[in-house]
Protein backbone atom coordinates (compact mmCIF):
# COMPACT_ATOMS: atom_id res chain seq x y z
CA UNK A 1 0.00 0.00 0.00
CA UNK A 2 2.84 2.37 0.92
CA UNK A 3 4.58 1.63 -2.32
CA UNK A 4 1.44 2.41 -4.23
CA UNK A 5 1.19 5.81 -2.56
CA UNK A 6 4.84 6.60 -3.38
CA UNK A 7 4.31 5.64 -6.98
CA UNK A 8 1.25 7.88 -7.18
CA UNK A 9 3.18 10.79 -5.66
CA UNK A 10 6.04 10.31 -8.14
CA UNK A 11 3.59 10.25 -11.00
CA UNK A 12 2.05 13.49 -9.75
CA UNK A 13 5.39 15.39 -9.44
CA UNK A 14 6.98 13.96 -12.58
CA UNK A 15 5.04 16.18 -15.08
CA UNK A 16 5.89 19.26 -13.00
CA UNK A 17 9.59 18.41 -13.02
CA UNK A 18 9.58 17.61 -16.67
CA UNK A 19 7.65 20.76 -17.40
CA UNK A 20 10.13 22.85 -15.38
CA UNK A 21 13.06 21.19 -17.08
CA UNK A 22 11.46 21.75 -20.52
CA UNK A 23 10.82 25.39 -19.63
CA UNK A 24 14.42 25.81 -18.53
CA UNK A 25 15.75 24.22 -21.71
CA UNK A 26 13.35 26.22 -23.86
CA UNK A 27 14.24 29.46 -22.07
CA UNK A 28 17.96 28.77 -22.40
CA UNK A 29 17.45 28.06 -26.07
CA UNK A 30 15.55 31.31 -26.58
CA UNK A 31 18.21 33.28 -24.72
CA UNK A 32 20.92 31.65 -26.79
CA UNK A 33 19.03 32.50 -29.97
CA UNK A 34 18.60 36.12 -28.85
CA UNK A 35 22.31 36.38 -28.08
CA UNK A 36 23.13 34.92 -31.45
CA UNK A 37 20.77 37.41 -33.11
CA UNK A 38 22.42 40.24 -31.18
CA UNK A 39 25.85 39.07 -32.32
CA UNK A 40 24.59 38.81 -35.87
CA UNK A 41 23.10 42.31 -35.64
CA UNK A 42 26.40 43.59 -34.29
CA UNK A 43 28.25 42.11 -37.24
CA UNK A 44 25.71 43.53 -39.67
CA UNK A 45 25.85 46.94 -38.00
CA UNK A 46 29.65 46.84 -38.09
CA UNK A 47 29.58 45.94 -41.78
CA UNK A 48 27.13 48.76 -42.47
CA UNK A 49 29.26 51.29 -40.57
CA UNK A 50 32.42 50.15 -42.34
CA UNK A 51 30.63 50.35 -45.69
CA UNK A 52 29.39 53.90 -44.95
CA UNK A 53 32.89 54.94 -43.88
CA UNK A 54 34.25 53.47 -47.07
CA UNK A 55 31.63 55.37 -49.09
CA UNK A 56 32.47 58.64 -47.29
CA UNK A 57 36.20 58.13 -47.84
CA UNK A 58 35.61 57.29 -51.49
CA UNK A 59 33.40 60.36 -51.87
CA UNK A 60 35.99 62.58 -50.18
CA UNK A 61 38.69 61.10 -52.37
CA UNK A 62 36.61 61.78 -55.47
CA UNK A 63 35.88 65.34 -54.33
CA UNK A 64 39.56 65.99 -53.58
CA UNK A 65 40.50 64.45 -56.89
CA UNK A 66 37.96 66.57 -58.75
CA UNK A 67 39.13 69.70 -56.91
CA UNK A 68 42.75 68.94 -57.75
CA UNK A 69 41.83 68.22 -61.35
CA UNK A 70 39.86 71.48 -61.51
CA UNK A 71 42.79 73.40 -60.02
CA UNK A 72 45.15 71.78 -62.49
CA UNK A 73 42.82 72.67 -65.37
CA UNK A 74 42.50 76.26 -64.10
CA UNK A 75 46.26 76.53 -63.69
CA UNK A 76 46.71 75.11 -67.16
CA UNK A 77 44.20 77.59 -68.60
CA UNK A 78 45.84 80.48 -66.73
CA UNK A 79 49.23 79.32 -67.92
CA UNK A 80 47.97 79.11 -71.51
CA UNK A 81 46.35 82.53 -71.18
CA UNK A 82 49.55 84.04 -69.78
CA UNK A 83 51.59 82.41 -72.53
CA UNK A 84 49.15 83.73 -75.13
CA UNK A 85 49.30 87.26 -73.69
CA UNK A 86 53.07 87.06 -73.48
CA UNK A 87 53.26 85.95 -77.10
CA UNK A 88 50.89 88.71 -78.16
CA UNK A 89 52.86 91.36 -76.25
CA UNK A 90 56.10 90.03 -77.65
CA UNK A 91 54.63 90.18 -81.15
CA UNK A 92 53.54 93.78 -80.62
CA UNK A 93 56.97 94.65 -79.26
CA UNK A 94 58.62 92.95 -82.21
CA UNK A 95 56.33 94.81 -84.61
CA UNK A 96 57.16 98.14 -82.97
CA UNK A 97 60.88 97.36 -82.97
CA UNK A 98 60.69 96.21 -86.57
CA UNK A 99 58.80 99.36 -87.55
CA UNK A 100 61.33 101.58 -85.80
CA UNK A 101 64.22 99.66 -87.29
CA UNK A 102 62.95 100.49 -90.77
CA UNK A 103 63.47 104.20 -89.98
CA UNK A 104 66.85 105.82 -89.35
CA UNK A 105 68.06 106.58 -85.85
CA UNK A 106 68.36 110.23 -84.92
CA UNK A 107 72.03 111.07 -85.38
CA UNK A 108 73.78 114.06 -86.98
CA UNK A 109 74.85 112.09 -90.10
CA UNK A 110 71.35 110.57 -90.55
CA UNK A 111 69.67 113.95 -90.02
CA UNK A 112 71.97 115.60 -92.56
CA UNK A 113 71.19 112.85 -95.10
CA UNK A 114 67.45 113.21 -94.47
CA UNK A 115 67.66 117.02 -94.98
CA UNK A 116 69.38 116.52 -98.34
CA UNK A 117 66.98 113.70 -99.31
CA UNK A 118 64.04 116.07 -98.88
CA UNK A 119 65.64 118.63 -101.22
CA UNK A 120 66.07 121.26 -98.51
CA UNK A 121 68.42 124.14 -99.35
CA UNK A 122 71.36 125.09 -97.12
CA UNK A 123 71.37 121.72 -95.35
CA UNK A 124 74.17 122.64 -92.90
CA UNK A 125 72.32 125.73 -91.71
CA UNK A 126 69.15 123.67 -91.28
CA UNK A 127 71.16 121.00 -89.45
CA UNK A 128 72.55 123.67 -87.12
CA UNK A 129 68.99 124.89 -86.51
CA UNK A 130 67.88 121.38 -85.45
CA UNK A 131 70.84 121.06 -83.08
CA UNK A 132 70.15 124.47 -81.53
CA UNK A 133 66.37 123.98 -81.24
CA UNK A 134 66.69 120.57 -79.56
CA UNK A 135 69.81 121.19 -77.47
CA UNK A 136 71.66 118.46 -79.31
CA UNK A 137 68.50 116.27 -79.43
CA UNK A 138 67.94 116.36 -75.64
CA UNK A 139 64.83 118.59 -75.39
CA UNK A 140 61.45 117.19 -74.36
CA UNK A 141 59.89 118.52 -77.59
CA UNK A 142 62.40 116.44 -79.53
CA UNK A 143 62.00 113.30 -77.43
CA UNK A 144 58.25 113.39 -76.88
CA UNK A 145 56.97 115.06 -80.04
CA UNK A 146 59.80 114.24 -82.47
CA UNK A 147 59.86 117.92 -83.40
CA UNK A 148 63.41 118.98 -84.34
CA UNK A 149 62.81 122.59 -85.39
CA UNK A 150 60.43 123.97 -82.76
CA UNK A 151 57.64 124.10 -85.35
CA UNK A 152 54.38 125.39 -83.92
CA UNK A 153 50.82 125.57 -85.13
CA UNK A 154 50.10 129.30 -85.86
CA UNK A 155 46.44 128.87 -84.87
CA UNK A 156 46.99 127.15 -81.51
CA UNK A 157 50.59 128.15 -80.73
CA UNK A 158 51.30 124.55 -79.72
CA UNK A 159 54.18 122.44 -80.97
CA UNK A 160 53.48 120.10 -83.85
CA UNK A 161 53.74 116.45 -82.88
CA UNK A 162 55.20 113.89 -85.29
CA UNK A 163 55.37 110.10 -85.27
CA UNK A 164 59.05 110.14 -86.22
CA UNK A 165 61.74 112.76 -86.53
CA UNK A 166 61.92 112.26 -90.32
CA UNK A 167 58.38 113.70 -90.53
CA UNK A 168 59.68 116.82 -88.80
CA UNK A 169 62.32 117.26 -91.52
CA UNK A 170 59.66 117.12 -94.26
CA UNK A 171 57.52 119.56 -92.27
CA UNK A 172 60.41 122.02 -92.17
CA UNK A 173 60.25 122.30 -95.95
CA UNK A 174 56.43 122.42 -96.24
CA UNK A 175 55.94 124.87 -93.36
CA UNK A 176 59.09 127.05 -93.53
CA UNK A 177 61.45 126.82 -96.49
CA UNK A 178 58.79 126.74 -99.20
CA UNK A 179 58.46 130.51 -98.54
CA UNK A 180 62.14 131.21 -99.30
CA UNK A 181 62.64 133.07 -102.63
CA UNK A 182 66.40 133.69 -102.55
CA UNK A 183 69.09 135.80 -100.83
CA UNK A 184 71.07 135.30 -97.65
CA UNK A 185 69.34 132.43 -95.89
CA UNK A 186 70.44 133.42 -92.38
CA UNK A 187 69.15 136.96 -92.85
CA UNK A 188 65.93 135.58 -94.31
CA UNK A 189 65.38 133.48 -91.17
CA UNK A 190 65.80 136.65 -89.13
CA UNK A 191 63.38 138.58 -91.36
CA UNK A 192 60.57 136.03 -91.02
CA UNK A 193 61.07 136.00 -87.26
CA UNK A 194 61.94 132.32 -87.07
CA UNK A 195 63.14 132.71 -83.46
CA UNK A 196 62.52 135.30 -80.75
CA UNK A 197 66.07 135.04 -79.38
CA UNK A 198 68.05 138.08 -80.63
CA UNK A 199 71.25 135.97 -80.53
CA UNK A 200 69.70 133.20 -82.63
CA UNK A 201 71.84 133.82 -85.75
CA UNK A 202 75.03 134.14 -83.69
CA UNK A 203 74.36 130.78 -82.04
CA UNK A 204 73.62 129.17 -85.43
CA UNK A 205 76.95 130.44 -86.76
CA UNK A 206 78.74 129.05 -83.67
CA UNK A 207 77.29 125.60 -84.32
CA UNK A 208 78.18 125.83 -88.03
CA UNK A 209 81.80 126.43 -87.05
CA UNK A 210 81.71 123.30 -84.90
CA UNK A 211 80.28 121.26 -87.80
CA UNK A 212 82.87 122.45 -90.35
Amino acid sequence: MRNTILILLLLMFLPVSVSAQFYTITRDSELLQIERQKEAYKHVEKDVIEREKSKIMTKDTLIIGLDNQKKMENNSRNSDRKASLKTELQKKTDDITKSENNLPELTIPNLYKEIIRNGILYPKIVLAQAILETGWFRSSVCKNKHNLFGLTNPRTGKYYEFNHWTESVRAYYTKVQYKYKGGNYLLWLDEIGYAEDPNYLVEIISILKMLL
